[in-house]
């Protein structure tokens, strides 16, 4: 495969992270909205706590975290695997271990524990990315 192919289809996989924030700020304000149906027991405020806020939290106040993590995620996709040629795996640690301690940084600094929910996401996310982009690597080198 071409490396221009190879570096687009990288790249390409990103929207793995989108969905893994994703799912782990619905699971984050499910896990509130059953804390709070406890002490409440009102179905209507339950439903509306639980499914709405992860959009909205998403896509208005994580609008521009999550327009800048892309671009720093892009960023060092093109410097991992241009300049420095890393496997797939050491692409993915290497920009974990550059990303996430700023959400752990954020998480302490303001006190907002989704933070370190979104460090588990960013991780699960990486490796299967690398694992979509190494089966990639080795299905086009079988051709």
């Amino acid at each position: 495969m071409a490396k221009s192919k190879q570096l687009t289809y990288i790249i390409r996989t990103n929207w793995l992270h989108l969905l893994g924030f994703y799912l782990c700020v619905e699971a984050f304000m499910l896990f509130y909205a059953i804390r709070d149906f406890a002490e409440q027991r009102n179905w209507s405020h339950f439903i509306i706590k639980a499914l709405l806020p992860a959009l909205f939290l998403m896509f208005t106040h994580g609008l521009i975290v999550i327009v800048a993590f892309y671009i720093s995620i892009i960023a060092l996709d093109i410097l991992c695997f241009k300049a420095f040629k890393m496997t797939a795996l050491d692409m993915a640690i290497t920009e974990w271990l550059i990303i996430a301690p700023i959400f752990i940084y954020w998480a302490i600094r303001y006190n907002y524990w989704l933070w370190i929910a979104l460090v588990f996401s960013f991780l699960v996310t990486q490796f299967i990315r690398s694992k979509l982009i190494i089966k990639r690597q080795v299905n086009s080198s079988a051709d």
